[in-house]
């Protein structure tokens, strides 16, 4: 093999594929990374068995081939040399000459038929999504994933497929955040739960190329595909079943309030630095939100800490209403909100709450109170 390729396509080329590989391996060539030409383009490809990610860039192909290149230290290699033209070279002996202007590197590979095959992306269950739109449904949700990795089933985003819409979904048990597209083009039915590291790369590929209008999404009974221009992303999925997110969204509420995005968010900004870094399940790590005439008051007491209190204007006057939360949960719901005011309903102090953006009823988030 014998290419020629500029720096700056082969930065972008490992940018992509370098994060999916992982730090702690199980097999020595998973430390590598797939280097192969591929008609008149430079494919590199990565895995770590869970989830795998191709990539095309620009070169020259001088000779067909491919060979697997320590990742880490092809990428350092890259940085360090001068702009222009790179030539990389492999033999029969799996040596890697790497040469550009007057410096020149060798690195030991291993031969092409070590690497683990990535599969092909499925040719059924295949829909479509605007790049932004997607974008827009794993970042509204990713927040809620759990972390607890017992309850493993809670550790991704539910993705639902079903006759023309496109719902995501994810909880940690405290928390729900939900959200529903509709008008898309292949009525796909399928579901699955998305790993919080795959749906993380996802993100991370999409904002790599923002020329790219649609996503090319495909979906199997344990694997998702996604194509992002020149991209190609595979995932395992997690295994289990989801949990019956219908039931926890609140079906009547006995009041609606309108809260200014801003101007609640900076109110709970402000309480959340007198809660310290422990957010226990008491509400001496929460924040309390009183609403009285026309006022909504957000604060805070905190033993060893301090107090503190902000006031926030709002059309209320129903009865004076205390409930307490963990600051956190409400400021990730909040900077994900699109618009300018957000919908708060709730029935009691010790009932979870609806925070819906004013004018997007597709976007739902329920939280847990604290106990008070």
């Amino acid at each position: 093999m014998r290419v020629i390729c500029a720096k700056d396509e082969l930065l972008r080329g490992m940018q992509i594929i370098q994060p999916v590989i992982a730090s702690k391996i199980t097999l020595p060539v998973l430390s590598n990374f797939l280097f192969e030409t591929d008609g008149q383009r430079i494919k590199l490809s990565a895995t770590d068995l869970e989830i795998g990610v191709t990539c095309y860039i620009k070169g020259e192909i001088q000779k067909e081939g491919g060979i697997t290149i320590p990742a880490k230290r092809f990428a350092d290699i890259i940085k360090e040399l001068p702009n222009g033209d790179i030539e990389i070279k492999a033999d029969e002996t799996n040596q890697v000459n790497i040469k550009a202007q007057k410096s020149k590197f060798i690195l030991m590979g291993i031969e092409k038929k070590e690497y683990p095959a990535l599969p092909d992306f499925p040719n059924e269950n295949i829909f479509f999504l605007k790049r932004e739109v997607l974008n827009s449904m794993f970042k509204k949700t990713i927040f809620a994933v759990s972390k607890d990795t017992q309850r493993y089933v809670l550790n991704g985003v539910y993705f639902i497929a079903d006759e023309g819409s496109v719902k995501a979904v994810s909880t940690d048990g405290r928390r729900l955040a939900y959200i529903c597209v509709e008008g898309i083009e292949n009525k796909v039915v399928n579901k699955a739960i998305i790993p919080t590291k795959a749906v993380n790369d996802i993100l991370r590929l999409i904002a790599s190329d923002e020329k790219v209008e649609k996503v090319k999404i495909g979906l199997t009974d344990n694997l998702i595909s996604v194509e992002i221009g020149d991209i190609s992303f595979q995932s395992k999925l997690i295994e289990g079943v989801f949990p019956n997110y219908e039931q926890v969204i609140p079906k009547k509420t006995i009041s609606k309030i309108k809260l200014n995005v801003a101007n609640t968010m900076s109110a709970v900004k402000q309480m959340a630095l007198l809660t310290g870094d422990r957010l226990s399940a008491d509400r001496s790590s929460s924040v309390k939100f009183s609403f009285e005439k026309n006022k909504m008051i957000i604060s805070a007491n905190t033993v060893g800490l301090g107090s503190g209190e902000a006031e926030v204007d709002i059309d209320y006057s129903n009865e004076l209403f205390d409930i307490n939360f963990n600051p956190n949960y409400i400021k990730d719901i909040l900077q994900n909100m699109d618009d300018e005011n957000a919908v708060f309903a709730y029935t009691t102090s010790q009932n979870p709450i609806i925070l819906t953006p004013e004018k997007d009823n597709n976007y739902i988030c329920v939280v847990m109170p604290m106990r008070s």
